[in-house]
């Protein structure tokens, strides 16, 4: 109940204070929080809907990194779990070849669709990494800073337009 004055005081804050706020949130969201960062978007129409982009995209980038680190350190445990477990180690082995087969791009793609989960799909991407041959750190985190800046733009606006606003 703590949170609920602050996000509402939020959109009275200067374009400094939203925009640090946005970039701590916007990390937080990809590494752990599963409130889609783009209604903290909607509550400061006074900052360049460019410059909440950037923002927001950075944001993710920083988070993409601890989460690719993550993911690098529990997949060895993944893998050795597949290898003892038939049905569960099939499931996931057809999972790790979409990861495989769709890449940077697929990861860019459902980052880049507006209230879609950024934490399950960062986690479901960098867990199913294959030791990390299937998508590279950088790739991940440039497929996250792209997708998150994507993602804003259509919702600050193509959504309006959409929505007739």
């Amino acid at each position: 109940m703590v949170a609920a004055p602050f996000l509402f005081d939020l959109g009275a804050a200067d374009p400094l204070t939203f925009l640090v706020l946005l970039f701590l949130y916007s990390i937080a969201a990809a590494v752990a929080l599963p409130i889609p960062v783009e209604f903290f978007l909607l509550l400061n129409p006074g900052v360049d809907p460019l410059v909440s982009a950037a923002v927001l995209g950075l944001g993710k980038g920083v988070g993409a990194i601890v989460v690719f680190i993550v993911g690098h350190k529990v997949n060895p445990w993944i893998e050795r779990w597949i290898g003892r477990h038939s049905i569960g180690g099939r499931i996931l082995k057809v999972l790790e070849l979409f990861v495989r087969k769709t890449g940077w791009p697929g990861l860019l793609v459902l980052l880049a669709i507006p209230f879609m989960s950024d934490t399950a799909v960062n986690y479901f991407y960098a867990l199913l990494n294959e030791e990390g041959h299937a998508i590279r750190r950088w790739s991940f985190v440039a497929a996250n800073v792209v997708g998150g800046t994507a993602r804003a733009l259509v919702v600050l606006w193509v959504l309006p337009l959409i929505l007739g606003s």
